[in-house]
């Protein structure tokens, strides 16, 4: 089992392959961890001023100690500096240089991996990406800016998913990228975001498993106490000689894996959005029941949502002729009588607030609240009757112009909504299974 800790708790980094030139991945890296506010010292013998910082021959000339390394030199030379770093006693290197195991260069892994070990360091990588925590603004990556501090920590196999993935999403507790983890694995990052006071959701992107780490992967998720969700790429076989020369790690059939995460208690999605919806339904309700109510004011968009119900295993519940006898005597004769609920299209903010109250001292576990622009709807003032519930409530205001408002304040209050009645079927469906 690996320390990762020694990677975000490092008081001192040094950037081997600093660069003067905005266009290297030297340059990118020493500049984002400037803004840690941590010691930085950049590594170029070719340099002797990088951003206003005195640049170094060598890691052994710098003056101080060293606890965490960040390599982006080709990879012939990154023995030479793990040789380097165990004289300098570093505990941490990330190596983002490639050209090792995933080009069929077996042998220059196992040699830094061999350094590493025998000199006691961590070693992240090669081939990756790097890592981010955005409590101490602290990036190591050559990717411009840094997230904002959230709830879901993100360990991805491959650093371009990485990169998407941070322009995409504007809110991490953590990530990082563990390229061809010849030394640590996902196993042991998953460990570290499980005791991670600031992480409620653990998300991977896997491509496959170094032989031999399979059950170790298994019994790490099986102790971890937070969700975690994986979106497993290489399912076809194509994407699996893709995914070896990719990583150089075993890529097995699909069901292999699909067994493997099942067995680990691994929640496996589709597709990248995906990921990260099921995430944000984990982030505000940990545990969900799986007895539902739909209230809408479009009876189309209700039964759209009650196929994708069934398809994900949501269950509908049919309603009692207590609830029934109570809805009839605030709703118009002509609504639904039945679940979904429809309260017809010219249903107010006040015909919403009235039928949840009534709803929420029923048997149902939570609730999805849908809504169309039709004439007479208040899409605002549906909103902020949703802010007041004290049952779980997911909410699909479909539309574009007219529900903006909507959407922001529900945003801004915290309101898990969707802009699609599938897509939110399919995250809830995850959970609630």
């Amino acid at each position: 089992m690996g320390d990762v800790s020694v990677f975000f708790d490092a008081k001192t980094y040094a950037v081997i392959g600093a660069s003067r030139d905005r266009n290297k991945v030297g340059y990118a890296v020493f500049k984002n961890l400037l803004q840690s506010g941590k010691k930085v010292f950049p590594v170029n013998p070719k340099a002797k001023e990088i951003l206003g910082y005195r640049s170094y021959e060598d890691l052994l000339e710098i003056p101080y100690d060293i606890d965490c390394i960040v390599i982006a030199i080709p990879a012939k030379s990154v023995p030479l500096i793990l040789k380097q770093a165990e004289k300098r006693k570093v505990k941490a290197a990330v190596i983002l240089s490639a050209g090792f195991s995933e080009v069929g260069n077996k042998d220059l892994e196992e040699r830094i991996l061999r350094i590493a070990n025998e000199a006691n360091i961590q070693l992240l990588g090669p081939n990756a990406y790097g890592f981010i925590d955005p409590m101490q603004k602290l990036n190591t990556t050559y990717f411009e800016g840094t997230p904002k501090q959230g709830e879901v920590a993100f360990i991805s196999q491959s650093g371009a998913i990485g990169s998407a993935i941070l322009d995409k999403v504007r809110k991490l507790s953590g990530f990082v990228s563990i390229g061809d983890s010849a030394q640590l694995d996902f196993s042991d990052f998953i460990e570290y975001y499980s005791n991670d006071k600031n992480t409620k959701v653990i998300t991977l992107y896997l491509e496959s498993l170094k032989e031999g780490k399979g059950q170790r992967f298994i019994e790490v998720c099986k102790r971890c106490k937070k969700p975690i969700i994986a979106l497993k790429a290489g399912k076809s076989e194509e994407g699996q000689r893709a995914a070896k020369s990719h990583t150089a790690a075993l890529a097995s059939e699909q069901g292999v894996y699909s067994g493997i995460l099942k067995q680990a208690g691994v929640i496996e999605v589709d597709s990248v959005k995906q990921l990260f919806n099921v995430a944000k339904v984990f982030e505000k309700y940990p545990k969900l029941g799986n007895r539902i109510a739909i209230v809408t004011n479009a009876g189309g968009l209700g039964v759209l949502t009650t196929d994708s119900c069934e398809a994900n295993k949501i269950k509908v519940l049919k309603l009692s002729k207590q609830v029934i006898e109570k809805l009839n005597k605030i709703l118009p004769s002509n609504w639904s009588h039945n679940n979904p609920i429809d309260l017809i299209g010219d249903a107010l903010a006040g015909d919403y607030e009235k039928t949840l109250s009534i709803l929420e001292k029923e048997n149902f576990d939570f609730f999805f609240v849908l809504l169309t622009p039709q004439r007479m709807t208040e899409a605002l003032g549906t909103a902020e009757i949703l802010f007041k519930m004290k049952k779980p409530v997911v909410a699909c205001f479909l539309g574009g112009r007219q529900v903006r408002e909507a959407r922001e304040f529900m945003d801004m209050a915290g309101i898990l909504n969707f802009y699609d009645v599938e897509e939110m079927c399919e995250a809830v469906g995850k959970i609630v299974r």
